[in-house]
Parts: structure tokens; C-alpha cells; sequence
């Protein structure tokens, strides 16, 4: 019996070459595009701020130290995952619906829906900042809307806000929440819910015991995808928020380009890197659907 079970396992054992190969390219792929950008990252986060050269070549923890010594990066830093947060919620109960209406409908304009999702996504964000510039503008539809049904007494300030750059951020981040949700409502089996159905549940129950749960994977992947690029972003605060507004994203840019202390704007990127991997590893807690 040891002699076939040993030739199952080499057998088994044969593919590993062409399994390394096939993984090889993506294995690169993620140290040139992560590994190595976040160890330049520490290397000189890890330095000393020299005004001339950009940092000096003596190692040290002074940056993190100045960092959790004043309170504005932690205020920054908090900022930042309050934005992510509720970016993420507003996609989700507004992306959900169009997710399944994409996987569920047989109307003959789900085609035009799914068109109206994707094709933003070709369109540079810088364009559709400046889109929303031109909305959220003092004389933009929005304000000649409320100033023609007399919903306001003069143009209100919608631009240079919290709220501008959440709305710009929910419109520009919806498909990334939409097409992994409707990916996997699309592949359920239909058969589950006409079961808990015909067992006398009603519809809003089929939802919250059958749909909703068996749609947990699709809703992590979504909210993780929301959620890492709206923290990430820049362009949106940076042309539609307000500088009270402090952003990680903000204050690194202010620090590399703007004040030139490369080391301490490292540093708020490596705090930025492990707070965005803190909350991958949080969603990875999310309960899957199915029962695995």
C-alpha cells in the first residue's frame, strides 16, 4: 500500500516547477510595485531631515517620535479613517441596489445600467474633479437648482468641503463596489431563495437570512477596494475639501513637495501603509457567506 501512495505523491509533487513559473510574474509585479516602494519608504522615513539634501544619511526614530508627539498627524491620521469609513457606508447602501439590479434583472436596460457604472472609469479623475468643480460651483446647476425653487436665499458653499470631497469620492469609487457585489449575486444559486420562499419566509427575510449573507464576500471585497483608495486619495481633497480638512494624503504632500522634509513625509506614509493593512486584516474578519 506505501508503494502507490508514494507514487500518488510524487505524481502530485511534479507540477511545482510550472506552479513557480506561473507565480513568478505576479510575485515581481508585487515587489516592484509594493515591496520595494514601501521599504524606500521606511529606509528614509528612518533618516534625518536635512534642508539641503533632502535627509541625511544618520539613522533614527526622531520622525515617528514627532509624529505621535503632535496631536495634528494623529488628528490627520483619524481624519483620514473617518473619510474611508463613510465613503465606504454611502457606496455600499447606494452601490448595493445597482449591484443587484445588474445580477437580477432581466430588463433589456441592464446593458445600459452596467455602461453607465463602467464607463466613468475611463474618463481621468482629474476630469472628473474638475466636473465637479463646475456641479458643486457657486453658479453650478446644484445652487441655480435651489435659487430657482427658492430652497436657498443665495449660492451656498458646497465646494471646499468634508462633504463635497465625500460626494466626489462615493461617485468616483461606486463601480469598485458595485461589480464585485454584483459578480457574486450573480453567481448564487436561485434555487436557495425559491427554497426559503416556498417555506413561508417573506421577501425582505429571503434578503436578510439568504441574500445578504451569501453576498458577504462580494460586499468585503468592495469595501476593502472603497475603502484602501479612499483613504489614498488625493486629487478629490485636494482640489474640492478645505485645508482644515487634514488628510494623510494632504500632509504628506505638504511635507515632500511643499516644506521638503522627505523623512517625516515617508514616515506618515509607512503609519499610512500599516494603518490601510490594519484594515484589510479587519475585513478578513468578515464572516463569508455560505458557511465557509
Amino acid at each position: 500500500m506505501s508503494e502507490p501512495v508514494r507514487g500518488v505523491s510524487m505524481r502530485r509533487a511534479k507540477p511545482s516547477v510550472p506552479l513557480l513559473l506561473a507565480v513568478t510574474p505576479a510575485a515581481v509585479y508585487l515587489a516592484v510595485l509594493l515591496v520595494i516602494p514601501v521599504g524606500l519608504l521606511l529606509y528614509l522615513s528612518l533618516h534625518q531631515y536635512d534642508p539641503v539634501t533632502a535627509y541625511r544619511n544618520v539613522w533614527t526614530l526622531e520622525n515617528y517620535r514627532y509624529l505621535f508627539r503632535h496631536g495634528i498627524y494623529a488628528d490627520s491620521l483619524v481624519g483620514t479613517a473617518r473619510l474611508g469609513i463613510v465613503v465606504t457606508v454611502i457606496t455600499l447602501l447606494a452601490g448595493y441596489p445597482v449591484a443587484w439590479y445588474l445580477a437580477r434583472s432581466r430588463s433589456r436596460l441592464v446593458p445600459v445600467v452596467l455602461a453607465i457604472v463602467v464607463a466613468p472609469m475611463f474618463i481621468s479623475v482629474v476630469v472628473r474633479t474638475f466636473g465637479w468643480l463646475v456641479v458643486l460651483g457657486r453658479s453650478g446647476p446644484i445652487n441655480a437648482l435651489l435659487l430657482a425653487t427658492h430652497l436657498a436665499s443665495g449660492p451656498l458653499q458646497l465646494l471646499y468641503t468634508l462633504g463635497a470631497t465625500t460626494v466626489g469620492l462615493v461617485h468616483i469609487l461606486g463601480p469598485l463596489m458595485i461589480l464585485p457585489i454584483a459578480s457574486v449575486l450573480r453567481g448564487q444559486d436561485i434555487a436557495v431563495e425559491e427554497a426559503a420562499r416556498s417555506l413561508g419566509a417573506s421577501g425582505m427575510r429571503v434578503f436578510m437570512t439568504v441574500t445578504l449573507p451569501l453576498s458577504f464576500p462580494g460586499v468585503a471585497a468592495g469595501c476593502l477596494l472603497v475603502f484602501a483608495h479612499a483613504i489614498a486619495a488625493f486629487i478629490m481633497p485636494a482640489l474640492l475639501g478645505a485645508e482644515r480638512d487634514r488628510l494623510m494624503s494632504t500632509m504628506i504632500y505638504q511635507q515632500v513637495i511643499v516644506i521638503g522634509n522627505v523623512p517625516l513625509g515617508a514616515a506618515l506614509g509607512v503609519v499610512m501603509v500599516a494603518a490601510a493593512f490594519a484594515a484589510i486584516g479587519l475585513l478578513r474578519l468578515v464572516p463569508r457567506g455560505g458557511g465557509s
